[in-house]
């Protein structure tokens, strides 16, 4: 739970509150054990991660999931930390797990264990973005060159060149950190945070273009937002519909007051927010949630279709604290702490189908109830998906099917709490 714990720390002590080159070294290139080649990796299966008792992270590869059964995460791997960001040609990309500065490539070897395949070193050990458009074309951000976006071959890690973005729009000229990385063909459009976590009164993207490497602009619309990696699409690249619309989830305003969790589009051939598009999910499915109106995890399916974890309600407890204290500015540090603890705990979301079309939002029965922030994150496993359901009664992932619009347990998850799971067959999804 450290990632989480951490992102809504960063979070809601807020709302309640020269270039370097960069590459890879020497001693990180592909096969760094120095094995000789000819053991093939794997190239279908399932990584599933889960956080200790002790907040390291357990990783195990399992060749099928044991639909009605369990998958022991006490026969993983132990790492420091192990939170993939995304999949691509059966690799996993993430920030490094031994917590260095700088981004690690995984992959499953024949015997099926996690091995390293290289890294790509940065400055700032803190970076925390990167994202794979294709076989030659991924993106990161080193926090220690705020302005620039990295172009790296995902296939060898070396980098391919540096895209300026300070022409992009940043208030009062704060250096910015990029939340997400979200790819529409050439295009890649970045949502912006304050490098040093300030959040601004307004959504803010930059884009760029990767066929240049060049700085295009940016879009934004106006209201509190909080982005994070964790509320922010934050796995694989499920954004993009049939029509080229790119659809960019915001985690809204965690105040109280002004607008909630949104998903907001840019339309195809447009490069700006949509402005007559107001879809907020959480006031959709409860117009009283005013306090906590957040969106998770959203992944576009089809059709016109998403998934999200869209939280319902904000415990009264919660309110009460903020309410007796004045307002959020006057919280002690202790009663952040007990607000955090209860607004963490509480299972007030639900996973939900959104029609992006029709704007509604409909739970999907028989999966229970979750954190506002919940563990783990939606992945896609042939035509249906998973939904992990971490909750004081439960440690499992549910499958929805999309065709019959259901869903049911699929398997239970013990030795370690559900942070993740991952289908290296699978690019970005």
């Amino acid at each position: 739970m450290l990632k989480k714990n951490h992102f809504l720390v960063t979070i809601m002590s807020w709302a309640l509150g020269s270039l370097l080159f960069i590459g890879c070294s020497d001693d990180d290139t592909p096969n760094p054990t120095g094995e000789p080649d000819g053991t093939e990796n794997k190239t279908t299966g399932y990584v599933l991660t889960g956080t200790t008792s002790s907040d390291t992270a357990l990783a195990l590869y399992v060749e099928e999931l044991p639909e009605g059964g369990v998958v022991d995460l006490s026969q993983g791997q132990d790492f420091p930390r192990f939170f993939p960001l995304t999949t691509f040609d059966n690799a996993l990309y993430l920030a490094r797990p031994d917590q260095g500065a700088g981004f690690s490539k995984y992959v499953v070897n024949a015997n099926g264990e996690l091995e390293l395949e290289g890294n790509i070193n940065t400055v700032d050990a803190s970076s925390f973005r990167i994202a794979i458009r294709d076989r030659q074309t991924g993106v990161f951000q080193d926090r220690n060159t705020p302005d620039i976006i990295s172009v790296f071959n995902p296939e060898t890690l070396e980098v391919t060149g540096n895209i300026d973005m300070s022409q992009g729009f940043v208030p009062n000229d704060i250096p910015q950190r990029y939340q997400n990385f979200f790819f529409r063909g050439d295009d890649v459009f970045a949502p912006i945070r304050g490098n040093n976590g300030t959040t601004f009164t307004s959504f803010i993207v930059h884009q760029a273009n990767l066929s240049s490497n060049t700085f295009v602009g940016d879009t934004q619309r106006e209201g509190n937002m909080v982005s994070s990696i964790e509320s922010i699409g934050n796995y694989g690249q499920s954004f993009v519909d049939e029509q080229g619309t790119l659809y960019i989830p915001d985690a809204g305003n965690y105040e109280g007051t002004g607008i909630g969790g949104r998903v907001n589009r840019i339309l195809q051939g447009s490069n700006e927010f949509d402005t007559s598009y107001t879809f907020e999910p959480a006031l959709v499915l409860n117009p009283q949630n005013v306090f906590l109106p957040n969106i998770t995890d959203f992944t576009y399916i089809g059709n016109g279709k998403a998934l999200a974890g869209v939280n319902a309600e904000t415990p009264q407890e919660a309110i009460d604290i903020v309410q007796n204290a004045g307002g959020v500015q006057n919280l002690t540090p202790e009663q952040v702490q007990q607000v955090l603890g209860i607004l963490f705990s509480a299972e007030t979301a639900r996973w939900c189908v959104l029609d992006l079309q029709a704007e509604t939002v409909t739970p999907i029965p028989n999966v229970p109830s979750v954190s506002a922030f919940p563990s783990g994150n939606i992945v896609k496993d042939g035509a249906d998906y998973l939904l992990p359901v971490a909750n004081s009664s439960e440690n499992a992932y549910y499958r929805f099917s999309v065709a019959t619009n259901t869903a049911a347990k699929a398997f239970d998850v013990t030795g370690a709490s559900i942070s993740g799971a991952f289908n290296i067959a699978n690019n970005n999804e």
